[in-house]
């Protein structure tokens, strides 16, 4: 394997197991004051340092967690951007060589909280993946994926993370961003954050300590079933509204004809006056078009975005914008991590469905059939 490759992997097992912090503080519970930090997490072996590393973890209702390591490497000269190329090519072409050295690092620091949690857990799922941004500057990004099955405590509606990475430790240029699904929301957070979003909280490396207990989570179901079934019977509930008042007024009309028939007819069997009939018809067709009608709505408004995967939820923002639209853009848009979108737009352009060209500093994703060669849609310079 290639130098460059091997501190590749060491970099991101340094992160999770490194000398200790994270397995001896999960185990035991408490912090050795004589025990040293880990060194910086850098590539020095070819005068690269990553200038920054980016941890997100993003819980499931079932306590998995989905883990993303990101370590982004400034391209700032010809020197750091043919290390970063060769480090790239290296990936892919043996992808594997990188991932299990990280799931042989993983399954120790894993088993390691497990015994210390009492909960049963595994790491599966590794991938590599390599690429360039540009945002106020030109980096190259490595970026690890991986789930934690029982990284967090499921205790009815609520969700406790933080105890299987207790005292983590945080470089200078470093951050964890712990995310929680829709639908909950957050009863605690220990210490208090540097950051937040909706559904997140941010920690970043030289403001943040994590002493005995922390990181700590806290989250709870608001109930009433999931974004995607509430919005769901919201719409069937207006749809049965729609067409109970239809009926109603149908019938009503229909009465009131009824009867009127009845007195001009002296005695005639209700609906069977030459002159009812006409009526009659007309109130029908007027109120099988009105139920018509509203069964016709519901069958072509637009789709409720909770009731949209993630991908098609950026095809249909591309696609309202005209077919081009910056990714920083959709970031803040669709109010997702950096790492979410990233994620999703590289499995969209894996499956052909879109496709991406820088643009300046800037990445623009275009939809294949797209004409315009000029994005129309700006987004600021993400900021995390």
């Amino acid at each position: 394997m290639n130098v460059r490759a091997g501190v590749a992997i060491v970099v991101a097992a340094a992160l999770l197991c490194g000398s200790g912090p994270v397995v001896a503080v999960a185990a035991t519970g408490t912090t050795n004051a004589g025990q040293p930090q880990p060194s910086p997490f850098t590539l020095q072996q070819d005068q690269i340092d990553a200038d920054e590393v980016r941890m997100d973890v993003a819980l499931e209702p079932d306590g998995t967690a989905e883990w993303t390591l990101e370590f982004w490497v400034r391209l700032d000269d010809n020197e750091s951007t043919t290390a970063f190329e060769s480090l790239q090519s290296d990936i892919r072409d043996d992808p594997d060589n990188y991932t299990q050295s990280l799931a042989d690092r993983m399954d120790e620091t894993v088993g390691a909280a497990s015994n210390a949690t009492g909960r049963e857990m595994s790491a599966d799922g590794f991938t590599v993946t390599t690429e360039r941004q540009s945002l106020a500057r030109e980096y190259g990004v490595v970026r690890y994926t991986f789930r934690w099955d029982g990284f967090a405590a499921v205790d009815g509606d609520e969700l406790r993370a933080g105890d299987a990475v207790e005292g983590i430790y945080l470089d200078d240029g470093t951050r964890l961003l712990l995310e929680w699904p829709d639908g909950y929301e957050r009863t605690s957070v220990a210490p208090d954050p540097d950051d937040e979003r909706e559904n997140a909280v941010i920690w970043r490396g030289g403001e943040t300590d994590f002493v005995s207990g922390e990181p700590r989570v806290v989250v709870t179901s608001a109930g009433g079933g999931t974004g995607a079934n509430a919005a769901m019977i919201a719409g069937i509930a207006v749809v049965v509204a729609g067409l109970g008042a239809a009926g109603i007024w149908w019938y009503r009309n229909r009465t009131s004809g009824e009867g009127q028939t009845a007195d001009e007819g002296g005695g005639s069997a209700p609906g069977t006056h030459p002159e009812s009939a006409p009526g009659t018809g007309s109130e029908s067709a007027t109120a099988s078009a009105t139920i018509d009608d509203a069964a016709g709505s519901s069958a072509t408004a637009a789709p409720d975005p909770a009731l949209l995967t993630n991908e098609e939820q950026v095809l249909r923002l591309v696609e309202d914008n005209g077919g081009r639209m910056k990714q920083q853009a959709v970031v803040e848009e669709l109010d997702w991590t950096d790492a979410k979108t990233s994620k999703v737009v590289s499995a969209l352009r894996d499956a052909g469905e879109l496709e991406s060209f820088r643009l300046g500093r800037e990445n623009v994703l275009s939809l294949p059939d797209a004409d315009d060669p000029v994005a129309t849609n700006a987004g600021d310079d993400e900021n995390d």
